[in-house]
């Protein structure tokens, strides 16, 4: 049942959500003031106070948007894949569904409790989607049965994208000195505001934990380390997110300056942007990526401006030290390298005869291919197929050393623990299987909307996953360790036995996940 009337009393006025059988839910909820007009490509400002009481029923828009550009590559939309992809993701945001605006600074919050003193971990959500799409609204991120199942507060998080937070216009104007990474400046904005608004939402100011996946991950890795968030971020969940591709802000610089050029405007003159409307420079990004092509589009990337972002908390030094604090749970699914095969679909059509001369244009040998071919056929599924094991090796070179390279860095310096998994449930597509992406449901014990996760025949097993994957993500929100009743006792990742919890019907604790392939690829 639904109810109106629900009461929160933030710092700067009253909001009215609805109770939802029991969960208090407000969404919607502006962390600053819309970035329109003059506050285009500037820091996020504050929200200004208000009377009265304002609504948080409905969603805010997302912000304005293109794909991933090799998404919008016609060699990658002249064949079905990307159809296919999406249809395995029905019950996550759908850009196209979605308003979009630059009134996008919002935070949505699902919590059992208000003002009870209960201090309720705090989970707060930042969506994938690179630095480039995606939004918080839609099913998959839904925080109802985490806060009734879990009794955490729920919350995530919607900020500015693509060129609207990541266009680097500092070197050519003044007024955007300080405006490097907007949409990470967003984003410890949010956190701020969570922070100062946990109690009233029945949650602990001192017990947050970030979590996202993919660019998600990304976001959550770089907030580890933020300066800005010094303080609003306790635990971090890196879910098949990397951080690195970090740039000077004279390349920022460059690369906007490819806009700017496009749009026939005087780098001196860049604030004649805001005389376009958001639409009209979305288009123009796309009008720059029709004459490109894969590896080199027209991207804003993240600047290490050495203030908003100033360390890597994996280089083993002075962001590790920073950043040591931070309990972190990192992992990947186990074919989320797949992803890759739909950047460049020819991949899912490999065959076993031809795939050691693909390993070799790699730069593997002759010998060390068949070698390759050897160890994947002993630990991927009977059903594997050459597409497999190749995006299979792409996933190994690129996750599983990252993560080891994670934990490496932070022993340096005597970081908190680190626990590690593998997300292995597969999604019935025999093309996609555990692609990257197909654990988002499950984290936030929702698969029962992601209806393409799962059939008739498999749709107990996959709400048994549901459950477990959502108690464990809890679980290390609520004390820091993942452990809970519905897998073996969890424990930290370490040199020595390397630690890994396979996640599936049947989870399971490894000790050296895939040893001799990363023994392979240690060399």
């Amino acid at each position: 049942m639904i109810k109106d009337g629900a009461i929160i009393n933030t710092k700067e006025g009253k909001l009215e959500g609805v109770c939802i059988d029991g969960i208090y839910r407000f969404i919607g909820v502006r962390y600053a003031e819309p970035t329109w007009g003059e506050n285009r490509f500037m820091p996020p400002q504050p929200l200004k106070p208000w009377e009265g009481v304002r609504p948080a029923k409905e969603y805010a828009p997302i912000c304005w948007q293109t794909d991933t550009p090799r998404m919008e590559d016609k060699e990658v939309t002249s064949t079905d894949i990307p159809s296919l992809y999406g249809k395995l993701l029905t019950g996550n945001t759908d850009p196209s569904a979605c308003e979009q605006s630059e009134d996008c600074l919002a935070v949505n919050i699902w919590t059992a409790g208000l003002r009870d003193g209960r201090k309720r971990p705090v989970m707060v959500w930042f969506h994938g989607g690179g630095y480039i799409a995606g939004g918080a609204p839609c099913n998959w991120h839904d925080g109802w049965n985490m806060a009734k199942k879990q009794d955490v507060v729920l919350v995530s998080v919607g900020h500015r994208l693509g060129i609207f937070g990541y266009l680097y216009l500092g070197l050519f104007d003044e007024r955007y000195k300080d405006s490097a990474n907007v949409g990470h400046q967003d984003m410890a904005a949010a956190l701020r505001w969570i922070k100062e608004n946990a109690e009233e939402l029945g949650g602990d100011p001192d017990n947050i934990t970030i979590f996202g996946q993919s660019g998600g991950g990304g976001k959550v890795a770089g907030l580890m380390a933020m300066p800005l968030a010094k303080g609003c971020v306790h635990k971090a969940i890196i879910q098949s997110g990397g951080f690195g591709g970090l740039v000077t802000k004279e390349k920022g610089a460059e690369v906007a300056k490819q806009l700017l050029d496009h749009l026939g405007i005087a780098p001196e003159n860049a604030k004649e942007l805001l005389k376009y409307s958001a639409e009209e420079l979305i288009e123009a990004t796309r009008e720059i990526n029709r004459t490109r092509t894969n590896g080199n589009y027209f991207v804003c990337p993240l600047i290490k401006d050495g203030e908003v972002i100033k360390y890597d908390p994996f280089d083993g030094a002075e962001g590790s030290e920073y950043s040591k604090d931070v309990i972190l749970m990192s992992g990947y699914t186990r074919d989320d390298a797949k992803l890759q095969a739909l950047f460049n679909p020819p991949v899912f059509s490999y065959t076993m005869e031809e795939l050691p001369d693909r390993l070799m244009e790699l730069g593997y040998s002759e010998e060390d291919s068949d070698k390759i071919i050897r160890m994947y056929e002993k630990v991927l599924p009977e059903d594997h197929d050459a597409c497999d094991i190749y995006t299979g090796l792409l996933q190994d070179r690129n996750a599983l050393i990252a993560n080891i390279n994670r934990y490496e860095a932070r022993e340096k310096v005597g970081a908190s623990p680190m626990y590690n998994y593998v997300f292995c449930r597969e999604a019935p597509s025999r093309m996609m299987k555990a692609i990257h992406g197909v654990e988002v449901p499950f984290v936030f014990d929702n698969a029962v909307y992601a209806p393409e996760m799962w059939n008739a025949d498999t749709r107990v097993t996959a709400m048994q996953v549901s459950e477990a994957t959502g108690a464990a993500w809890a679980a290390f929100a609520r004390t820091g360790n993942p452990s809970n009743p519905y897998m073996p006792a969890w424990k930290p990742y370490d040199s020595v036995n390397r630690y890994t919890m396979s996640i599936d019907v049947e989870c399971r604790l490894i000790s050296d996940y895939r040893k001799e392939i990363r023994e392979f690829l240690g060399r």
